[in-house]
């Protein structure tokens, strides 16, 4: 009960965070109404006009001030740049006649399809790559992408991807955002086959400890996933999801962790449920600096199985613009598994994925409950759009870029009821501080550097790829 009561209390939190981040209406009695007499879209080569008219916060016969037209325009052409479809959007009235006002949507969309070469490290971040594990090519993914984008028109995305080297793997995903008339509903569906032949078997002194056999592969992996999705307005989105996982690994990697599965077992196969909600009202998703971003999802793994897992995870960063430059972020991020006695497999929390701090980049910790947050200052140094003349008689090319630089303190906690051997960051407090620079290319490709330096003292660069979110 307690648990479904906390789940209550956190959707009601982001709910009214939604809330308060929606701007306003104004309404003035001096001013005379505005009518939307018709809407006309230019540039959507691939993409449906309906699909592009769905993400619009206004439609045809709609009445409004001057004041609050323009609030749409800026509206329609954020929400319209965070689909990724386009590398551009205008949106202006196009004539104004009398009240009737005739709005114009301009975009230029991006390449639909297209195959590009996949060439990553798999580590957990860059500086564990390039220290740790001294640039070793074995740790190095390799292979090719073929990107399939809203070929229906329909905003839809198929992946396939083929790799090598540290990870032989085949993967398929599909993702139509659209599947009913009242363009509401969604779907996704894929499946993963991989294998490896180095594990990372446990966890000694807060570092990952691998186990390799050059000879045979360790680990073999097979998962498969459905998604239905529910998308009622603009900004929220409802994912129900359903993933199968089956994943046997070598006696050796048993030998040296009994504990890596439950029973000291070779092979688990189990299903996993999940419920997402995801909230997204900012001005810029690869790089917000004005409005929030919260997520909350809570899953169940195992069914009549060795494994049982129930998970819950909230998150949540809210943007400030300061000015045109400035702008203040505060972000957190707090999880919670039950029941306590896990697997080594299921017992990950803090240095994964996008849940660490600046500063322990060469840690993870693992727990049964943990959370962390996040203060950035953030200042615009640059934003330049350049223009490339590739051939005579076409439009040219564009490449926006933006480097911002940032500021930052963060703190977090891991609670483990069972510390692993050489353990001192789980239990404690951990936190740190720094400063960075942001690279912001073509719109979505983000560089980090960052200068920091953690509780201990220890400090360096570190660099990554992703938004801390």
């Amino acid at each position: 009960m307690k648990q479904v009561s906390a789940l209550v209390f956190l959707l009601f939190l982001i709910h009214s965070l939604t809330l308060s981040s929606q701007p306003a209406a104004t309404h003035s009695p001096a001013l005379p109404m505005l009518h939307i007499d018709a809407i006309r879209i230019e540039g959507n080569k691939h993409t449906r006009s309906s699909i592009i008219l769905r993400e619009l916060p206004f439609s045809e016969g709609d009445s409004c001030q001057l004041p609050q037209l323009v609030n749409w325009f800026e509206e329609s052409k954020r929400v319209l740049m965070n689909t990724t479809l386009f590398q551009q959007v205008t949106v202006f009235a196009d004539s104004i006649l009398g009240d009737q006002v005739q709005v114009m949507v301009r975009v230029k969309e991006r390449f639909n399809i297209y195959p590009a070469l996949y060439l990553a490290p798999v580590d957990r971040n860059i500086n564990q790559w390039l220290i740790e594990q001294r640039a070793s090519l074995r740790r190095v993914n390799y292979g090719a992408q073929l990107y399939l984008n809203n070929t229906t028109g329909r905003g839809d995305r198929t992946i396939l991807t083929l790799l090598g080297g540290y990870t032989e793997q085949v993967s398929f995903s599909y993702d139509r955002p659209y599947i009913d008339k009242r363009l509401r509903w969604g779907l996704r569906a894929g499946f993963s086959i991989g294998r490896n032949k180095e594990v990372n078997v446990e966890t000694r002194n807060d570092k990952q400890v691998f186990l390799r056999d050059p000879d045979r592969f360790l680990k073999n992996q097979f998962i498969f996933f459905g998604e239905l999705q529910h998308r009622p307005g603009i900004d929220t989105r409802h994912s129900f999801g359903f993933q199968w996982k089956s994943e046997q690994v070598a006696d050796t990697v048993v030998v040296r962790n009994p504990d890596y599965f439950p029973d000291a077992d070779r092979l688990v196969q189990f299903p996993r449920f999940y419920y997402a909600l995801n909230y997204q009202r900012v001005d810029h998703v690869p790089y917000p600096t004005k409005g929030l971003l919260a997520q909350v999802q809570v899953s169940r793994s195992g069914l009549g199985s060795s494994i049982s897992l129930w998970e819950l995870q909230v998150k949540g960063m809210q943007h400030w613009p300061l000015d045109q430059k400035w702008s203040v972020a505060i972000g957190f991020f707090a999880g919670i598994k039950s029941p306590v006695k896990q697997p080594f497999i299921n017992r990950r929390m803090m240095g994964y994925g996008n849940q660490f701090l600046s500063g322990y980049e060469y840690y993870v910790v693992d727990g049964l409950a943990g959370g962390l947050s996040r203060m950035f200052l953030t200042r615009e140094l640059i934003r330049q759009t350049f223009r490339l003349n590739y051939k005579k008689g076409k439009e040219p090319a564009t490449i926006p870029v933006r480097i911002m630089a940032r500021s930052f303190m963060q703190a977090g906690y891991v609670h483990d009821p069972d510390v692993p051997p050489g353990g001192r960051l789980a239990n404690t407090l951990m936190y740190s501080g720094g400063v960075g620079l942001d690279f912001l290319l073509f719109y979505d490709l983000l560089f980090r550097v960052e200068y920091s330096i953690n509780r201990f003292g220890e400090n360096g660069l570190f660099l990554h790829r992703k938004y801390p979110f």
